[in-house]
């Protein structure tokens, strides 16, 4: 082994700080080499030790009764579907390279997410997309949009597995950096489920998948392969962009479950080889010895810092017994899918790197994320105690005329129709019939031979972080449980994905500190555990020539299980004549909404209200009603108030509605005002009475609106225009953006 002396200014260069470098002393029991700092550098960064972050993450509840694979113990969460299946599922940041290459971004970062899930032994299922962009006035919010839409649709294409839905919000605390997060979804028969552990002395490391080349070495894979002047041959764009390895890794990895017994596989990530094999052995408890010069290469010239920390997409981990060497070989060969054996396992707790039989790097595997040895920093952090003001109506006068109010709203793409970009998505196939021919609160997922099925949602509205991440936070996984109950299931389990600005930063760590305790204590009240997840810092956005921070965007994803899809529910009106109820209480309150953004100009105000209890009780109702037919559709209250999801209610069948306000409310709060905990049902006449005796029963608060008509829209006996005008206005603002007209 190289016996270089290295300093503490080289560790320095590294990103390591003083206390790093003396901590990598003692656990070494010496000094480390160049390419052991290299790999502490690469370890101990925070995207893969989540050093910053880990203190406050580990307070989240994790254990729950249908917990399969809790968060950090594997490479995405599960959970049990019951019948003998389960429910693998992550929510991945892909922002950064969005930001650089918005196309290629968004289709690699949707590949490294579903390969966490396929390298589990689960069948893809779908996706979704949690997706920011900046002030949709500038010229830079559209490109990155449309990029970012066309690289989502290839990978659709490409990889065969349908994205479902998810949300799409506009705001300048995105300029310049868009927020691009996706969950993926797959399901595997538990039997069948892999995990990510080396284990068993002497048992073989197989590497397999693409040749290693020198992607994102030494900075990033983007920065490293496309926009920077390199000697190496660089990988091409429509190499880069060819999502068929992965494809080919899933059938492999399908095909070796059936023909031998898997022991572990791990996805190769941002942490290399190095990292993978880390990974792996801490959780077998075991050690590894590698071969460095058994990795295939893709070009010449490779140094073994290269190998071991390359992000070549397209390659995993696996770990068999030597007796079943020749059977993989054989499967895949001839799925022509390359392999090499790297390695096998030891029971020294070590990772030991060798090139041409000379050691070159040793490390103890309990350095990696969550391993006792990990840096875990307690981050000073400043709370935002100025808390910002509600909007006083009063001292505001009322509009005249409430039509054009909704016309001046249907300008605001926030609220309106994102059907540009759902209409790009494939059709998911298994997904025909009445229950899935409409629109819904959450995206079902159909679960083979089964009557069962997934209901997956993702949310966060920035604005309420903006006002307060406590309060904003909760919301955002109280709004995921309401859209999954509102779908007719039941809330299983949540990952997410924490979008900050620097962690280094006290205001902007305060807002990370808030936002999980947010989560925490809703996470508790709705009974659901985080699984799975992603923290990412450092997003920042240019304004006059100043890097400030993103919005605080921590994303929830959230399934839930429906029992029978018989009882899934859509929020389309159905028939004319039926009447429509509103389930909740309304407030004065138009705090930190849409009509307090476009139509007052208030770009900042209190979170609307919300009140766990009333939303547990308002969920609790919802799902009984819907399991006792009660109901013909349903849909929540959220971004851009009632009225809207009045629209949205109406258009798929365009139908109309005619409603009466609540004269104690003023109306704009009535019509666009968020408090939370709020729902709209229309029922059938010949259900109407037993809808009402449910509700009176329930205690929840419920008031009649009014009914469904053909097509005319009144409220108050004011016409809003017929559903026609409507609905073209509300579905073809993005399509007009996008377009420039």
């Amino acid at each position: 082994m190289s016996t270089t002396i290295t300093t503490l200014e080289e560790a320095e260069k590294l990103d390591l700080t003083s206390e790093e470098f003396d901590k990598i002393k003692v656990l070494l029991k010496r000094n480390p080499n160049a390419l052991e700092l290299e790999l502490f550098s690469r370890l101990w960064s925070e995207h893969a030790s989540y050093k910053n972050s880990i203190k406050w993450l580990s307070t989240l509840p994790m254990q729950g009764d249908d917990v399969i694979v809790a968060a950090g113990d594997d490479n995405a969460g599960v959970v049990d579907l019951g019948d003998g299946k389960a429910c693998v599922f992550k929510v991945e940041s892909h922002n950064s390279p969005c930001a650089i290459q918005p196309r290629l971004g968004a289709l690699t970062g949707l590949r490294v997410v579903m390969r966490d899930v396929f390298s589990m032994g689960a069948k893809p299922s779908a996706f979704l997309s949690s997706l920011r962009f900046g002030d949709g006035k500038r010229d830079t919010a559209r490109w990155l949009f449309e990029e970012v839409a066309e690289g989502i649709c290839e990978f659709e294409r490409g990889f065969d597995v349908p994205i479902l839905g998810g949300e799409t919000f506009f705001s300048r605390g995105y300029n310049t950096t868009p927020i691009v997060n996706n969950m993926a979804i797959g399901i595997v028969p538990k039997d069948k489920l892999l995990r990510g552990v080396a284990q068993g002395d002497g048992n073989l490391v197989l590497i397999v998948g693409s040749r290693t080349g020198k992607d994102g070495v030494d900075t990033d894979v983007f920065e490293t392969d496309i926009l920077a002047e390199i000697d190496t041959p660089p990988v091409s764009i429509e190499q880069m962009m060819d999502v068929s390895i992965e494809k080919e890794l899933q059938e492999a990895i399908s095909q070796l479950s059936d023909k031998i017994e898997i022991i572990g596989i791990q996805s190769i990530g941002t942490q290399g080889v190095a990292g993978a094999a880390l990974e792996m052995a801490a959780r077998g408890k075991s050690g590894m010895q590698l071969n460095v010069d058994k990795i295939p290469e893709r070009q010449k010239g490779l140094e073994v810092k290269d190998l071991l920390l390359s992000q070549t997409w397209g390659r995993v981990l696996i770990c068999i017994k030597p007796s079943d060497l020749d059977s993989a070989r054989e499967v895949l060969e001839r799925l022509q899918v390359a392999v090499s054996v790297i390695g096998n396992v030891s029971n020294d707790n070590r990772i030991v790197c060798t090139y041409n039989q000379e050691e070159v790097a040793e490390l103890p595997v309990d350095i990696g994320m969550l391993g006792s040895e990990s840096p875990v920093y307690d981050r000073d952090y400043a709370l935002n105690k100025e808390k910002s003001p509600e909007i006083n109506l009063d001292i505001y006068d009322e509009p005249d005329h409430y039509p054009d109010v909704v016309k001046a709203m249907l300008s605001n793409l926030n609220v309106t129709s994102k059907s540009w970009l759902t209409d790009k998505f494939n059709k998911p196939n298994g997904t025909e019939g009445d229950n899935f021919d409409f629109p819904s609160d959450a995206a079902f997922i159909n679960v083979e031979d089964s009557d069962k099925s997934i209901a997956a949602t993702m949310d966060c509205n920035s604005r309420y972080m903006k006002s307060d991440a406590f309060i904003g936070a909760q919301i955002a996984v109280a709004e995921a449980a309401r859209n999954l109950v509102c779908a007719g299931a039941k809330p299983l389990a949540v990952s997410d994905c924490l979008n900050f600005g620097n962690p280094y930063d006290e205001k902007v760590y305060g807002t990370f500190v808030d936002s999980v305790k947010g989560i925490t204590k809703a996470c508790k009240d709705f009974k659901v555990p985080v699984v799975s997840g992603n923290v990412s810092f450092h997003n920042q956005r240019s304004e006059n020539g100043l890097l400030k921070p993103i919005t605080p965007t921590p994303v929830i994803g959230m399934i839930g299980l429906v029992d029978d899809k018989k009882h899934h529910s859509t929020l389309s009106f159905r028939h004319k004549g039926d009447m429509i109820f509103l389930i909740g209480q309304s407030r004065n309150d138009v705090n930190s909404s849409e009509y307090a953004s476009s139509i007052l100009n208030i770009k900042k105000s209190a979170a609307p209200f919300y009140d766990a209890a009333e939303e547990q009780d308002l969920q609790g109702a919802v799902y009984d009603m819907i399991k006792e037919e009660l109901v013909r559709s349903i849909h929540d209250v959220s971004n851009g108030g009632l009225f809207f999801s009045l629209l949205e209610s109406s258009i798929p069948l365009e139908f109309g509605f005619d409603i009466t306000s609540d004269a104690e409310i003023r109306k704009e709060a009535f019509l666009f005002g968020e408090s939370q905990s709020r729902v709209v049902v229309s029922v059938s006449p010949e259900k109407q009475d037993d809808f009402v005796d449910f509700m009176m029963k329930s205690k929840v608060p419920f008031s009649i609106l009014g009914h469904v008509t053909k097509g005319d829209i009144r409220i108050d006996d004011e016409s809003f225009g017929h559903i026609e005008d409507l609905k073209k206005a509300f579905e073809q603002k993005l399509e007009v953006w996008v377009e420039g007209v």
